[in-house]
């Protein structure tokens, strides 16, 4: 078996990780040098060498580099907007049962993170951003830290979603916005036969009004659900959780596209096999 080398470049993304687990995302230039916690990094060091070596500062300190995976960017890059977490992309994902080439419509840019993932399962996606800012830093995200190749496969559009001209048929929806249940009605004429919704929200108040709008326009919910995520040490014969973990971060929505059916003039008692899944109030 050959083992394909991984070598640092000019231009590559590296990882700079100290002896007590603090982090440097940083992208090598010849000649260029940077400040961390262990001393000066001089980034013609890091330039030739595989990931996983161990490189020093000026001061003999040791530090670990390595290629970053696509949490590791996710965690580090710069932000505008919140991003979604990667426990929760990782989520979204799955949920989206992606394929290359499927066109994606997403309502909510951002900080481009989970964009980015999306992109990387090989979709063709359509992304509207109503802030221009938050439409550049994604922009600038999705640029710098995935391959050219796949920058073609991005479309950004600035505006309200609910105003901008949108055109062809999309096999995915992807939501992230405060009020998603207001563009349920407008985008959904938009989803194939077959499609498939995900929707991000960071309240529960959000799913309830969401889930209402969704299956008042013909979407069957697949589930609402939390990503919850625990780290554990393991370390000789200690063997705990870790004090920290990753809570709450948001609720995710799925649902599937459903033949029209009749509704009740009042959304919140619309029959559906899933309406347990989120109580109608009293």
């Amino acid at each position: 078996m050959t083992t394909i080398e991984r070598v640092f470049q000019d231009g590559s993304w590296v990882l700079v990780v100290d002896p007590r687990g603090r982090r440097l995302l940083l992208r090598l230039k010849a000649g260029a040098s940077v400040n961390t916690h262990r001393g000066l990094l001089e980034h013609d060091s890091v330039i030739g060498i595989e990931s996983g070596a161990t490189v020093a500062t000026r001061s003999g300190s040791s530090l670990a580099v390595w290629a970053p995976s696509f949490e590791d960017i996710v965690l580090e890059m710069p932000r505008g907007a919140q991003i979604i977490y990667p426990k929760d992309i990782a989520a979204m994902l799955g949920a989206l049962s992606l394929e290359r080439g499927l066109r994606v419509l997403e309502a909510g840019f951002g900080s481009g993170a989970m964009t980015m993932g999306l992109l990387r399962q090989g979709a063709h996606v359509v992304t509207v951003e109503k802030r221009e800012d938050f439409a550049h830093r994604g922009q600038k995200n999705v640029e710098s830290y995935l391959p050219a190749s796949l920058h073609g496969q991005l479309e950004i559009v600035v505006g309200n979603v609910m105003e901008v001209e949108l055109s062809g048929c999309f096999d995915r929806i992807v939501l992230d916005l405060l009020d998603p249940w207001l563009v349920v009605a407008h985008l959904r004429p938009l989803l194939a036969s077959d499609g498939r919704v995900v929707v991000y929200v960071t309240n529960i108040n959000q799913v309830q009004e969401t889930v209402r709008a969704m299956r008042a326009n013909h979407l069957s919910i697949d589930a609402v659900k939390e990503i919850l995520e625990r780290n554990w040490v393991v370390n000789g014969d200690v063997v705990r959780p870790e004090q920290k973990m990753i809570g709450h971060t948001g609720f995710i929505i799925s649902a599937r596209a459903s033949a029209p059916r009749p509704v009740h003039d009042n959304a919140e008692t619309v029959v559906d096999n899933d309406e347990a899944l989120v109580e109608p109030e009293s």
